[in-house]
């Protein structure tokens, strides 16, 4: 991956992967909500200005999440960056298993748009990300 660090925050380091026109979210450490609503917020920015219909969401390095924020990524989040023009997430588990739960559970009630795959390791996740087409997703 060929990427350029867009931003680079306490909870969060997105990156463009030019190469694939989608946006790698790399995060980090313990994962509380107005930190993470804040860096949402500046995604939704970031998927407008760089066109993105992907991202791959590597929670491999978050350290404790909770089901609040679970739940408003599900219900509040994904919702808007479809929006700003998200089709497909690749999503890579957090190695804790709490995390995880609340994860599984997540997707249990998303909406399905965008389209959200869950995976244990980026490598699959860069995988399926690259195997899927935006050309028909888009409206």
């Amino acid at each position: 991956m060929s990427l350029v660090l867009l931003l680079a925050s306490e909870v969060l380091d997105v990156h463009y992967d030019a190469a694939h026109a989608w946006l790698y979210l790399d995060w980090k450490g313990p994962q509380q909500l107005q930190l993470v609503q804040a860096a949402c917020a500046r995604v939704t920015e970031l998927i407008v200005q760089t066109g993105a219909h992907k991202a791959l969401n590597d929670n491999t390095h978050v350290t404790a999440s909770n089901w609040e924020l679970a739940k408003w990524i599900a219900y509040e989040y994904l919702p808007v960056a479809a929006q700003a023009g998200i089709r497909y997430v690749a999503w890579v588990h957090s190695p804790l298993l709490g995390a995880r739960t609340n994860i599984d559970l997540m997707t249990a009630f998303s909406d399905r748009k965008p389209q959200v795959a869950i995976f244990d390791e980026v490598v699959a996740a860069y995988e399926w990300l690259s195997s899927v087409s935006t050309v028909h997703a888009e409206h």
